[in-house]
């Protein structure tokens, strides 16, 4: 959900203050989000413990090294508290933005390979058609050594995003049942089933990070145990929540 500038601050005050492990800030900019790391540096000095990170940024739709300048600062700013969630963003993003869509797999891989040298302090200079750079490095650097963790996220069962996402830090994985428009009467079974699925193929491909899960609260307490089970690091909680509910802390479990 879409919050003015101000209110979110407030939201990652509350949510820091109720014992909340991390916040996590959208960049869909067709969904009416705001500016991300401009978010995320503002609750970086306003907070001293909690998590900041993006779910996520579309790569490919935006200019990568402004994309690394903007993660070194927040990280600077936080003392190494930024995780980066990366994808390559949906349709109607790349429609809105005017992203072409043929070879967009390994355009995103080129990008994520150009970001990762510039968060760990290289000098690039590539000249490909997709990029222009010659001689560009940061001036300021992460926080985090060597870098801040990169994880991506991909829609299941698309399983050549699954299997990129091995290559990375982390896993965001999304599939059919979630989210705002997901059929509320998808069993639980079903749900679970299909994560079980998809954490065997990124594991399969050799996966080891941290996995984040999206979680409403109509999915119940059984979810959050069964997603426990399957060793998943992070539950993201999706619901609309307000200060006070925040100041509450996460759901018990």
């Amino acid at each position: 959900m879409a919050h003015e500038p101000g209110a979110s601050l407030a939201l990652a005050e509350a949510a820091e203050a109720g014992g909340w492990d991390g916040v996590f800030v959208s960049d869909a900019v067709m969904e009416d989000h705001d500016e991300p790391f401009v978010l995320l540096a503002a609750m970086a000095a306003r907070t001293e413990r909690i998590t900041l990170g993006t779910w996520v940024i579309p790569l490919v739709a935006r200019d990568v090294v402004a994309v690394a300048r903007a993660a070194a600062g927040v990280d600077q700013l936080s003392d190494g508290r930024l995780v980066l969630g990366i994808g390559m963003g949906n349709e109607v993003e790349h429609r809105g933005l005017g992203v072409v869509r043929d070879g967009l797999g390994a355009r995103h891989d080129v990008a994520l390979d150009l970001l990762d040298r510039l968060l760990r302090g290289e000098e690039v200079t590539v000249h490909d058609g997709q990029h222009e750079l010659d001689g560009v490095s940061l001036r300021t650097r992460p926080a985090r050594s060597p870098r801040p963790p990169i994880m991506l996220a991909a829609t299941w069962p698309n399983r050549a995003g699954t299997r990129r996402a091995a290559r990375w830090d982390g896993f965001m994985p999304q599939w059919p049942g979630l989210g705002e428009g997901a059929d509320p009467d998808v069993a639980e079974g079903a749900r679970i089933a299909e994560l079980k699925a998809l954490l065997g193929c990124y594991r399969d491909a050799g996966g080891d990070g941290s996995v984040v899960v999206p979680r409403t609260e109509r999915f119940g307490a059984d979810y959050d145990r069964r997603c426990e089970e399957l060793g998943v690091d992070w539950l993201l909680t999706c619901d609309s929540l307000d200060e006070a509910a925040l100041r509450v802390g996460p759901p018990a479990g």
